[in-house]
């Protein structure tokens, strides 16, 4: 039986990785298949579409801040058109069952805790086609594995706290007029920012996270991946990106408003700033351009 597990951030990401090794070992007759084993240079959405169609039951690690993320929906929409409702099941990392929208408040949910996950062992081994455990059988395996599991359901990562409390934005450059996008394939760490006209969708909606006094990371809606400065370079011109939240200084920003109510955006480990060029989006150290300068437009009813 192929199981398929969604995920959208980096703690729903620990979670289904964790899932993915553990849930052979508890259930034999299982493979387990995360959109992270996607290699580069395929067609992302035809592969995931085929990988969709061929898994007998979807798992979704799911968060307060990633449950309504289009690529959860989607995926979830797209299982449930070839599975069974019982055969799909929202994992819930840190919510509640009241919280989920449609379509995922239409499934069976299990908490990832313990009494959760055997719920959920328990349901994948009734769902088995060819070969399942006597449920005695199977909560005895349950047992013996499940202290290999509990550790990994803890975050590593440092938390970016909840999106509720956060501020979501526009940042549309002054000397384009165009807005910051994030651009590239969803949940792959290194893809490119660009700017466009703005639509009003969720790769131009940025949260604001206070990290330390003055400084924020600024996190993609769409890809809940951060703004960040490719390696640690303090080299002018050097590549803006997305990655996961590290903590590191080359992904917290400073806010610098300036006198016509446009800001810059300032990185801590080089103190350059953010900007439009010809070749991307870079740091460069200020020279006065409008090419350098923000409006932040709160987006308002999220």
């Amino acid at each position: 039986m192929k199981v398929f597990l969604g995920w959208s951030g980096t703690r729903s990401k620990e979670v289904a990785n964790a899932l993915e090794l553990w849930l052979p070992d508890v259930l034999q007759s299982v493979t387990a298949f995360v959109s992270s084993q996607i290699h580069t240079g395929v067609n992302w959405l035809e592969a995931l579409r085929k990988e969709l169609a061929e898994c007998n039951f979807g798992i979704f690690c799911l968060t307060k801040d990633n449950c309504t993320k289009p690529w959860i929906l989607f995926e979830a929409g797209a299982l449930a058109k070839v599975l069974d409702h019982s055969r799909v099941s929202p994992y819930l990392i840190d919510m509640d069952p009241s919280d989920l929208p449609m379509p995922l408040s239409s499934f069976q949910v299990a908490h990832a805790n313990e009494q959760g996950t055997r719920d959920l062992i328990l349901s994948l081994n009734r769902a088995s086609d060819l070969w399942s455990l006597s449920e005695s059988r199977a909560l005895k395996v349950f047992e013996r594995y499940w202290p290999e599991l509990e550790p990994k359901l803890e975050s590593e990562a440092k938390p970016l706290g909840p999106s509720a409390e956060t501020g979501l934005f526009a940042l549309i450059n002054v000397k384009t007029g165009t807005a910051l996008t994030a651009a590239g394939v969803p949940h792959k760490p290194g893809e490119p920012l660009e700017v466009v006209t703005y639509s009003g969708g969720d790769q131009e909606t940025w949260r604001f996270h206070k990290i330390e006094k003055k400084f924020y990371a600024v996190v993609s809606v769409f890809t809940d991946q951060c703004i960040d400065v490719e390696g640690t370079s303090p080299l002018e011109g050097a590549k803006i990106h997305q990655w996961e939240y590290r903590n590191g200084d080359n992904q917290k920003w400073s806010l610098n408003l300036q006198k016509d109510g446009s800001y810059l955006i300032r990185s801590k480990h080089c103190g350059k700033y953010l900007a439009v060029t010809d070749q991307g989006i870079k740091q460069m150290a200020d020279t006065g351009s409008r090419a350098q300068r923000w409006w932040m437009v709160p987006i308002f009813g999220s």
